[in-house]
């Protein structure tokens, strides 16, 4: 579900920007799209080239590599650089922004949630905290979350990989982010 072009012209221009867009993750991936999926086995030059290339969609899912909002923006920047460079237009690739979601029944279910993620989290030695780039919200305020940081990051969308019991919240969570 491509983000929805919006007109940015005073003077009646064909020129479009997209709008960051929340959307629930797909749980199968589009045949008919050229996608490519920057994560830390992918974060190379050769892959970044390659997706500026040739790439519909680029989805990116943080990573040890990628841990931060603001590593995402960096490599949006240098992903742009990168389209440029091989000539094709901005708006012809479309950057995701895929994090795992958790939903909850209201804020102190969520409260409750992390701290579980965190404390298993702490015992598994990794080098870098999954928990921190993951959403756990009530579904408001998880469209409401997700939509944020697709304007910090620079991403045209956020894509909410549902974990667990989450994934029966997926129509309501798709409602919501399309109004």
């Amino acid at each position: 579900m491509p983000a929805p072009p919006v007109a940015a012209s005073d003077t009646g221009a064909s020129q479009v920007r997209r709008v960051p867009a929340v959307e629930v993750a797909p749980t199968v991936p589009d045949r008919e799209v050229a996608e490519f999926l920057l994560d830390a086995d992918s974060l190379d030059p050769t892959t970044l080239a390659l997706a500026a290339a040739r790439a519909d969609v680029v989805r990116v899912v943080h990573s040890a590599a990628v841990p931060t909002p603001a590593a995402v923006r960096a490599l949006v920047e240098v992903l742009e650089d990168e389209v440029r460079a091989v000539g094709r237009d901005r708006g012809d690739v479309r950057v995701v922004l895929e994090v795992e979601a958790v939903v909850a029944a209201d804020a102190a279910d969520a409260a409750r949630r992390r701290a579980a993620v965190a404390y298993a989290e702490a015992f598994a030695a990794l080098t870098w905290s999954p928990s921190a780039t993951w959403l756990v919200a009530p579904p408001e305020v998880l469209v409401a979350d997700a939509a944020a940081l697709a304007a910090r990051t620079g991403v045209d969308a956020v894509a909410l990989a549902l974990v667990g019991d989450s994934r029966r919240s997926a129509a309501t969570l798709a409602a919501l982010a399309a109004r």
